[in-house]
């Protein structure tokens, strides 16, 4: 009887240690990414950027912010299956840089814990043209064009072209412009919102929002959320 119960204790032990080794690897990995993103939008700050010369837009995130870092084939996974938020952007971005606290104060507000991001820097393809010829000059990410076509319906119809030296040269592919945030409600996309608002005539891309942008945007993206989880209990929506 005493073997019996001391098996049992022993059982109940492991199941205890190896059921919180797997929590603890999830939180694991969502603290690392919240702090990785953290870290790749602040390390921006104060600093040029090279392609013209401007002062980035300073950002401060928080650690415990709501990034889930994802790959092209899984987007398109949560495209085709799921429920959530994906937003599209990259730390170099001023208009990602502007869209992000907009976009973390509406989510807390809704106790939305898991923003889905795809840093563009990673996963989409880069063109250039020399000597007159356009090059592909970054390979796209595995499953790249099977999330073009996962957005197909909100890229609109126009194809990604460059211009050099007065001449345009067509990619033949659609691009997915930045900050891009997504709603997808049981498998169907239900709302998305390209850009941030309009700007000042005196603002650039790299301003600040002033009060009334900020209030606009945050519209936009709580009426994006309330569109996408609406009627949803623990991510299964009715």
């Amino acid at each position: 009887m005493k073997n019996i119960k001391r098996i049992v204790v022993s059982t109940i032990i492991l199941s205890f240690l190896f059921g919180g080794l797997g929590c603890s690897s999830t939180t694991k990995k969502e603290e690392n990414d919240a702090i990785k993103f953290k870290e790749e939008y602040e390390k921006l700050n104060d600093t040029i950027r090279e392609s013209d010369g401007a002062f980035y837009n300073n950002v401060s995130i928080d650690e415990k912010n709501p990034i889930q870092y994802i790959s092209a084939k899984e987007a398109v996974e949560i495209i085709k299956n799921k429920t959530g938020i994906i937003y599209f952007g990259a730390s170099w971005c001023p208009w990602c840089r502007n869209a992000i606290q907009v976009l973390f104060d509406v989510a807390q507000k809704k106790n939305i814990d898991v923003i889905y991001y795809v840093d563009m820097d990673k996963v989409r393809n880069i063109y250039e043209v020399k000597e007159g010829e356009l090059v592909k000059t970054q390979k796209e990410q595995e499953g790249y064009y099977k999330l073009l076509e996962a957005l197909d319906s909100i890229l609109g119809e126009e194809t990604y072209t460059l211009t050099n030296d007065g001449k345009t040269y067509d990619t033949k592919e659609k691009r997915i412009y930045m900050p891009l945030i997504v709603g997808i409600k049981n498998g169907n996309i239900v709302e998305n919102h390209v850009g941030t608002v309009n700007l000042n005539s005196e603002q650039t891309k790299y301003s600040t929002l002033t009060k009334e942008q900020y209030n606009e945007l945050y519209q936009v993206y709580d009426a994006l959320l309330s569109k996408t989880f609406d009627n949803c209990i623990e991510n299964k929506c009715s």
